[in-house]
């Protein structure tokens, strides 16, 4: 009998530490209000390296692969505003929002080089947008919050800011209800 390989949907992120997930539930509580998904706190992070789908094999040697090797030094990711996105087109998500330092972007270039020196991983699709520093906290249609959009995309502006220690392997398990995500490996800067 023939078995399909089991694919998973792996992505590279940097998890929230709890301290900031806390910060950031009180903040939105003001916006609780308005009737669109939010998403829980559990699966607040930042994309580094957009979802793939791996075969078991895969998912075993990129662990091997990013654990076996240091990334750089900590950094320190600052958040300065809650706003409507993404930016350019009509808002579907509210986001957490912040300014890009410079180690962010090279420590995703290094991700990038890491996992294309490796040809027995599948070859990661070019990203085409830029990357934008920020934690998807709700979700919704299109047009929904058209009135609120039309005045603002900015909801309020915030002072937060974490030390990145690591960095995580994480897999997304799509469902009706929305996403949920795991975090299978720690990857230490």
């Amino acid at each position: 009998m023939y078995h399909k390989r089991m694919k998973r949907r792996i992505f590279i992120a940097i998890d929230l530490p709890q301290e900031l997930k806390t910060r950031v539930e009180e903040i939105i509580k003001q916006w609780h209000w308005l009737p669109i998904r939010w998403v829980k706190p559990e699966n607040w992070h930042i994309t580094l390296i957009p979802p793939i789908y791996l075969e078991e094999r895969e998912l075993e040697l990129l662990k091997t692969l990013l654990q076996d090797r240091r990334f750089g030094r900590r950094l320190t990711l600052n958040f300065n505003r809650v706003v409507l996105a993404p930016p350019g087109v009509p808002a579907r998500m509210i986001w957490l929002e912040g300014e890009i330092p410079p180690e962010l972007a090279g420590l995703k270039k290094k991700l990038e080089r890491r996992w294309a020196e490796e040809a027995r991983l599948p070859s990661l699709k070019p990203e085409h947008r830029p990357l934008h520093l920020h934690v998807t906290l709700a979700r919704f249609r299109p047009g929904e919050l058209r009135e609120l959009e039309s005045k603002t995309r900015v909801l309020g502006d915030v002072e937060l800011e974490f030390e990145v220690k690591e960095m995580a392997i994480m897999e997304a398990h799509l469902k009706p209800s929305g996403a949920e995500y795991a975090k299978l490996a720690a990857i230490a800067l």
